[in-house]
């Protein structure tokens, strides 16, 4: 994976960005990949009406993974809830990749992955995106979604499955985007 991934302009290190709405698990992905190499910034959930889960991000978490040969990449969380969008937008103005996660079961997936895409391709330096689906889905289901994406006007954007908590998917899912990162920079 290394060798694929360029380098941020004035920066020591790879970032990629995991975004997603509240309570799909960018948390617990961070915590899978990076173990006790993370910053969290979890508190009490008291917005119980939006999610039932007990304990919510707030603002940026960190975590690091170690490729070898000296080279570590970071990865960064964003809350998910509406109320932090410039937390989100300052994480992506860092990243070189990102990974919105979402259940493509849910009904509104599609427009959710949308808002996102149209928000993200505004940015001045749009990172390159992957979409994860995050829960158990048919094949029919994710060809459904994408299909629905590419329908509203958004390019193609790989979708790959991958549940936050299974450490070994959530790398062949940051594989899959250093390999588009790698045919983009041959491209520039």
């Amino acid at each position: 994976m290394t060798s694929f991934m360029p380098m941020q302009p004035g920066q020591g290190l790879l970032r990629v960005s995991l975004l997603g709405p509240m309570g799909i698990g960018k948390t617990t992905a961070l915590r899978s990949l990076c173990g006790e190499f993370m910053a969290g910034s979890d508190v009490r959930n008291l917005d119980k009406a939006t999610h039932s889960k007990e304990f919510t991000t707030v603002g940026a978490e960190f975590g690091e993974i170690d490729l070898g040969s000296g080279e570590r990449l970071q990865l960064v969380g964003s809350p998910g809830q509406d109320r932090f969008d410039f937390v989100r937008r300052w994480v992506l103005s860092a990243s070189v990749g990102a990974m919105l996660m979402v259940d493509v079961n849910d009904a509104g997936a599609v427009d959710y992955a949308c808002e996102m895409l149209t928000g993200i391709a505004a940015l001045d330096q749009a990172p390159l995106m992957v979409i994860l689906s995050c829960r158990p889905a048919s094949g029919a289901r994710l060809e459904a979604f994408s299909s629905a994406l590419v329908a509203k006007g958004h390019d193609l954007t790989p979708l790959v499955e991958a549940d936050p908590r299974d450490r070994q998917q959530m790398l062949d899912a940051l594989s899959v985007l250093a390999s588009l990162l790698s045919l983009q920079s041959q491209t520039l």
